[in-house]
């Protein structure tokens, strides 16, 4: 389920993957600036998607494309858009078998 603590976790750990070295604090906290804090461009998102779909268990493939970078300020934003992705992911159906 998405609404418990623990996916807001897992999505900021998955943030903090995407962190350049240079970038990486003691914690990340929800305020923080995706980019000016963090230095996270759009493959750094690109990034995140992807870890969305490996640890959730879900199939993107459209609903990423709808994705407006331009929205994406805050980890809190990251957190939002990666909830409401898996939800929606999640409502249209188990993720097809690859062959």
């Amino acid at each position: 389920m998405t609404g418990d603590p623990t996916f807001e976790e897992k999505v900021i750990a998955m943030i903090a993957q995407a962190v350049p070295r240079r970038f990486r604090k003691a914690a990340i906290t929800p305020e923080l600036s995706l980019r000016k804090d963090l230095g996270i461009d759009s493959l750094g998102v690109a990034s995140l998607l992807f870890r969305l779909e490996e640890t959730f268990g879900v199939a993107l493939d459209e609903l990423a494309s709808d994705v407006d970078l331009g929205r994406l300020h805050t980890v809190r934003d990251a957190i939002d858009m990666s909830r409401r992705l898996v939800e929606q992911a999640r409502a249209a159906g188990p993720r097809a078998e690859s062959a």
